[in-house]
């Protein structure tokens, strides 16, 4: 039996969901707010949720959704085109290689492989931008980052369950 156009729209958005709640968070974090350390305390959401959905949902996001919002990140950023996607990419490699192990584990596991993955991708991060400008960038400024990113994990991880439980259930759900 042939599926009718709204079901074959609905089943598509509901694999588009993954790339839509990250694009989402993406462009959150771009919204200007003139709070007090806004600029400093500026967790990076995009490492979240492409290390959430890679690692609890790689049939959804993979690597064309981790260079698409790359390549939004960088467009958004004005930092050369290139640079977010070759950070995205490690940490879509990393996380693919480490998922097996992390899943079987408690929440808490995910958090500190995030920690791990996230300290690395601030990283290179850090050593791209210092080659690409040639200046030796401080500190300060990446670990306020790194922390606020770590620290707002569990927040966005909580939200990004939420939404698989209550949309995404099992991939039978999605692959009907």
């Amino acid at each position: 039996m042939k599926d009718s156009l709204t079901d074959v729209l609905a089943l598509t958005l509901k694999k588009l969901i993954p790339f839509f709640i990250t694009l989402f968070f993406v462009l959150l974090a771009y919204v200007p707010t003139h709070l007090p350390l806004s600029h400093f305390l500026r967790p990076d959401f995009a490492f979240i949720c492409i290390y959430f959905w890679i690692l609890y949902r790689p049939d959804l996001f993979g690597i064309v959704s981790t260079i698409l919002i790359g390549v939004i990140v960088d467009s958004l950023s004005g930092l050369p085109l290139g640079m977010n996607i070759c950070i995205f990419l490690f940490i879509y490699l990393l996380t693919i290689t480490l998922a097996d192990y992390v899943n079987t584990k408690p929440f808490i596991s995910s958090w500190l492989c995030f920690s791990l993955i996230a300290f690395l991708a601030f990283v290179l991060k850090w050593f791209l931008f210092c080659v690409y400008f040639r200046v030796l960038l401080t500190w300060p400024h990446i670990l306020m980052t790194y922390v606020s990113t770590i620290l707002i994990y569990p927040l966005i991880a909580r939200f990004n369950m939420f939404i698989q439980n209550r949309y995404l259930k099992t991939r039978e759900d999605i692959d009907e």
